[in-house]
């Protein structure tokens, strides 16, 4: 089974032994003080995961800001990344391994004109697939 998923952060930094380590992780919400408001950096990270027996032959990504029609960004992943698919053994017998293709998604400055969702899709092998959001709303002192 094929699915995906995604961190907004503030900053991801690749610590020794190519970990990655996530700064300032949003849980699902965004709270700004006003709008349009302009943040300094946002930081998606999107993983992929596809059965090596279902390799992907084309992945594009990409992210739009509330209310926006045209996308922020919009990335083809990389055909090297996307051929490393094929070099994973599969032992028979054993459940078929699955593949991630990840992505670091890095947006500096980033200006949001009004509140709603900040949406991550991919077109995997020319299908949309709506990956995550992170809801952004106005920060309402108590």
């Amino acid at each position: 089974m094929r699915y995906g998923y995604c961190i907004f952060c503030d900053d991801i930094r690749t610590e020794l032994g190519e970990k990655l380590s996530f700064m300032g992780v949003y849980n699902g919400v965004l709270l700004l003080p006003e709008f349009p408001y302009t943040l300094p950096k946002l930081c998606a990270q999107i993983n992929l995961v596809t059965p090596t027996n279902l390799p992907y032959r084309s992945i594009v990504l990409e992210c739009f800001a509330p209310g926006e029609d045209q996308p922020l960004l919009r990335e083809n992943l990389d055909t090297v990344q996307l051929d490393e698919q094929e070099q994973m053994s599969v032992v028979p017998g054993e459940q078929t391994p699955d593949v991630v293709v990840g992505a670091s998604l890095v947006f500096s400055p980033l200006r949001i004109r009004r509140p709603g969702f900040l949406s991550i899709r991919a077109v995997i092998d020319d299908e949309p697939v709506e990956i995550s959001s992170l809801r952004i709303a106005k920060h309402h002192d108590h």
